[in-house]
């Protein structure tokens, strides 16, 4: 899509921010995260938890620039969880989400490359991101953007512990 900017997210946007992030858990989730967690996601404790998020950490946006639509978010920065033995990823992508509907059109590509360029600017010379083993179309993504295959992690969500799989990229 030719007609997006990548940019800060605003205070305005959280709402949407938050839709994008609870309807892309739903659906991308919907057969690997257990069902009644995924219920009782909450657009109002994530709006919440966003207008907490937004005073300390930085989201960035993708958006139409024609209709001002948020259609994409993500958030990166230091390594959040140095514990595993990838202690040379300095950078991390802690999440990149694209608006259901909007697959395919390279939203989640410019973002990839949006947080990549803005680590390296903050000094990061490799980057990891973490997705869920069993969501392979995330996994593919990530693998065509020229992510490896680093290794697996366990991530307790709502009471269960599920499978990660980290991706590493040289930032160059």
């Amino acid at each position: 899509m030719d007609n997006i900017i990548i940019e800060k997210m605003k205070e305005e946007d959280i709402e949407q921010v938050a839709e994008i992030l609870i309807d892309s858990w739903k659906i991308a989730y919907k057969d690997i995260i257990d069902k009644t967690f995924l219920q009782n996601l909450s657009l109002q404790e994530k709006i919440q938890t966003l207008n907490e998020e937004y005073k300390t950490r930085t989201h960035t946006v993708a958006r139409n620039k024609e209709t001002d639509e948020v259609v994409g978010v993500t958030r990166f920065g230091k390594r959040l969880d140095e514990l595993d033995k990838f202690t040379e990823y300095d950078g991390e992508i802690y999440g990149l989400y694209v608006k259901p509907g909007l697959l395919r059109k390279k939203i989640g590509s410019r973002l990839l490359l949006h947080a990549k360029e803005k680590l390296k600017e903050q000094g990061n010379h490799k980057m990891i991101i973490w997705c869920l083993k069993e969501n392979e179309p995330s996994r593919k993504f990530y693998e065509s953007m020229g992510g490896i295959l680093l290794g697996e992690k366990m991530r307790n969500i709502g009471g269960k512990d599920y499978p990660l799989v980290g991706y590493g990229y040289e930032i160059e």
